[in-house]
């Protein structure tokens, strides 16, 4: 990541059903991402799958895949349960997996974020908080 801020950012949504459209997921994040962060190239992956099932989510799969090839500084999404409904174990290792390829992960809905260049009490406390949260979601979704 640049000192002035990410260079090249993942845009992530998801819905549930094929009866739901990701479109204003998309354009909250289109909005946000331009307002923060304007001269940064953008990507965007779009799931249509449950997210309980991430398993069959090619779009988080591609994301993960990126990410390992060290090609992206950030990842956004609306709100964490976007990462999975399986709860904060799932959402935890997505947050692993991104800080171990150096890529930041925000939460625009709530503001969190956590940055690779954070301190371990930081991160671990955020990362806590991302997992409390697909917990929720979890349950929410029950």
């Amino acid at each position: 990541m640049a000192e002035d801020g990410p260079e090249t950012i993942a845009i992530y949504a998801r819905v549930s059903t094929a009866d739901q459209d990701a479109s204003r997921q998309l354009d909250e994040l289109r909005e946000w991402v331009a307002d923060q962060y304007p001269d940064a190239e953008t990507e965007e992956y779009v799931d249509v799958v449950s997210g309980a099932a991430t398993d069959r989510a090619e779009e988080y799969h591609a994301l993960r895949k990126t990410i390992s090839e060290r090609a992206l500084d950030l990842v956004v999404v609306d709100e964490i349960s976007r990462l999975s409904r399986l709860g904060g174990g799932e959402i935890h290792d997505f947050i692993q997996h991104a800080l171990q390829y150096d890529t930041s992960v925000r939460n625009r809905e709530v503001g969190l974020s956590i940055d690779v260049g954070s301190s371990e009490v930081d991160r671990a406390v955020k990362e806590m908080l991302a997992g409390l949260l697909g917990d929720l979601a979890k349950i929410e979704h029950k």
